[in-house]
């Protein structure tokens, strides 16, 4: 029973990086788009309009926070 509720905590941390990875992506292809507009069209992105929700932002701020924490534990043994 408990390692249903890790896995489903695991699952919603990789869900919430993936969002990370994706508005990363957007935003790349953003700055593309600038020198190529057509970029935007040969990405296969859907081109309507945004609607994030409260809950893309939390996601993305939990996943962010998660992040950090991994790469604040690998840096632990090193000495300051």
């Amino acid at each position: 029973m408990l390692g249903s509720k890790l896995v489903i905590a695991e699952r919603e941390g990789l869900q919430a990086q993936l969002v990370v990875y994706l508005d990363q992506i957007a935003a790349l292809l953003d700055m593309m788009a600038v020198c190529n507009p057509g970029i935007l069209i040969a990405s296969g992105f859907d081109l309507t309009k945004e609607r994030r929700g409260h809950a893309r932002a939390k996601a993305t701020a939990a996943a962010r926070i998660a992040g950090d924490a991994e790469s604040a534990d690998g840096d632990s043994g090193t000495p300051s």
